[in-house]
């Protein structure tokens, strides 16, 4: 079971996101505001998460988006990481973020 997940998107050194997901709590800080999200959206992180692979590669285009996202379950930390490379769901991943803090 996840206990939480944090999630760092940026752009060189611009960030863009700052995520950290409470699964108990069913709550989602995203750069600096508090979301309340229901079982779908976790459901759905969880689903998209589970496909990742832990390492996709660094880009060395300096500017180049890299996501980091740390999956805390159970006291084991799993980290998923890529500059300018991505999974093939990505944009999926982000239109779910952006679907909390669009609102």
């Amino acid at each position: 079971m996840i206990d939480m997940i944090e999630i760092n998107i940026s752009n060189g050194i611009l960030p863009q996101v700052s995520a950290l997901v409470v699964y108990q709590d069913k709550i989602c800080y995203i750069n600096d505001k508090k979301y309340s999200v229901d079982d779908l959206f976790l459901k759905q992180l969880k689903d998209i998460l589970y496909t990742f692979k832990n390492e996709y590669g660094s880009s060395q285009q300096i500017d180049a988006e890299e996501f980091t996202i740390k999956v805390y379950s159970q006291g084991v930390e799993d980290v998923y990481h890529g500059k300018g490379v991505f999974p093939a769901n990505y944009a999926i991943f982000k239109r779910l973020l952006g679907d909390i803090y669009g609102r």
